[in-house]
């Protein structure tokens, strides 16, 4: 496997984690602060995850 594409798996990984998280988080380590939005954050890794996987470069390789 492709260094990129290992990397983009471990983003999505991370994104998921941040998602599934996200309530403990905010309610344990954030306490007497306001909402921080950790899944907004794990969607927008999640998706930077699946384009560094996909894409394409122009001489062929993923």
């Amino acid at each position: 496997m492709d260094n990129k594409i290992l990397q983009g798996i471990a983003l999505i990984l991370f994104g998921i984690l941040l998602c599934v998280c996200s309530g403990e988080m905010n309610g344990t380590i954030l306490y007497g602060f306001s909402y921080f939005p950790f899944a907004a954050f794990g969607v927008i890794s999640g998706v930077i995850g699946l384009i560094m996987v996909f894409y394409k470069n122009k001489d062929g390789k993923s």
